[in-house]
């Protein structure tokens, strides 16, 4: 349920109680340019949510075009969400304020898009305020949310609940709303007739206990401008017998063998793929920044004579990009690392924060 619940939050779904957005609003009061968004949603978007809003082709990746959802999220909430992304979870942070490549004017163009798929009026959620018993709430979740959103809010296969960015934007009425009515076409069911009004109150506010980690900080001018360069090239023990690798579909690599060489010494190069807040907040030791959409500017400065392993969070949609702009440059030696970041920090191998 919850899984549903959280995919609609996290996307902006909301309309039942309270705004779906504690700061924004639907005007921006700029003009947009469809065309322009539906170039950057396709180029930066599309391939976790789909090209026409519908979900779920990557790691919870809410359904956008949904339209329970796009009634109930306000501009405000799609913006803070792309803007600020989800920590912790592969949705990325992409304003650039965050170390992203999206300018404010270009988030606008993305969410004057997005509006483009509503069909049915906007709900009005502003001002409600849910009251409730955690305790009682507890249980209530672990029985009919906790499969699909993790026990404690995360590591589920639906939305976050717990993240820091979904609690601060998303209102109560928001995830009243997408509780009471769902997201039809979606694993999130509407439980109006299946949960007491009350019983639905006491789920939202034991979610509020949820909360885990902070939300991104904006990135320094390090962050914002690393500059890559044979220099500061970072290869996995430089200088040691080169590693090899096994492809499944010729394509990926496992986290495990990917780990077994980096422990046997042997060298290679591993790109982080995510955009560059991602990066700085945790990644695989000794990683080299180089998001998807910078491969290509920077790929005359990247070894060909050994192996150069991508990874992402989602698990291989921006590593999966960022590998084929490699090969079609000429280069051979190329693996995706294919359970992606969270499967190798899961299974407690080196990670690191900060800059290169």
């Amino acid at each position: 349920m919850m899984e549903l619940v959280i995919a609609a939050i996290i996307l902006g779904m909301a309309p039942f109680i309270s705004a779906a957005s504690k700061n924004t609003s639907q005007k921006t009061g700029t003009r947009t340019s469809p065309d322009k968004g539906a170039l950057l949603y396709n180029t930066y978007c599309s391939f976790c949510h789909g090209q026409k809003g519908q979900g779920y082709l990557a790691d919870q990746a809410p359904a956008l075009g949904n339209p329970n959802f796009l009634k109930s999220a306000d501009n405000g909430y799609i913006t803070q969400a792309i803007v600020q992304g989800r920590p912790g979870t592969s949705m990325s942070a992409w304003g650039t304020a965050y170390g992203g490549i999206l300018t404010n004017k270009e988030t606008e163009e993305i969410v004057s898009y997005i509006r483009k798929w509503q069909t049915e009026k906007s709900v009005d959620l502003d001002g409600i305020k849910v009251s409730g018993n955690a305790e009682n709430g507890t249980g209530i979740y672990q029985k009919y949310c906790a499969s699909c959103h993790g026990r404690k809010g995360s590591k589920g296969t639906a939305v976050a609940l717990d993240n820091a960015v979904f609690q601060e934007t998303a209102s109560d009425g928001f995830i009243q709303y997408a509780v009471l009515y769902g997201r039809p076409g979606t694993p999130m069911p509407s439980f109006k007739s299946r949960l007491k009004n009350q019983d639905i109150s006491d789920v939202i506010v034991y979610i509020r206990t949820l909360k885990a980690g902070s939300a991104p900080k904006e990135a320094g001018e390090n962050e914002k401008n690393i500059v890559f360069s044979k220099a500061n090239l970072r290869v996995i023990n430089p200088g040691k017998e080169p590693a090899t690798f096994s492809l499944s579909k010729n394509r990926y690599v496992s986290v495990n063998e990917v780990y077994k060489a980096y422990a046997a010494g042997k060298s290679f190069m591993i790109i982080d793929a995510r955009p560059r807040n991602d990066y700085f907040r945790d990644h695989i030791t000794g990683a080299v920044s180089i998001p998807f959409y910078d491969v290509k500017k920077e790929i005359e400065k990247l070894p060909k004579t050994i192996w150069i392993i991508t990874y992402c969070a989602c698990p291989h949609e921006m590593s999966g990009k960022a590998a084929d702009t490699l090969k079609a440059a000429g280069f051979d030696k190329v693996g995706v690392l294919n359970e992606g970041f969270f499967n190798w920090k899961d299974k407690g191998y080196p990670t690191e924060s900060g800059g290169q």
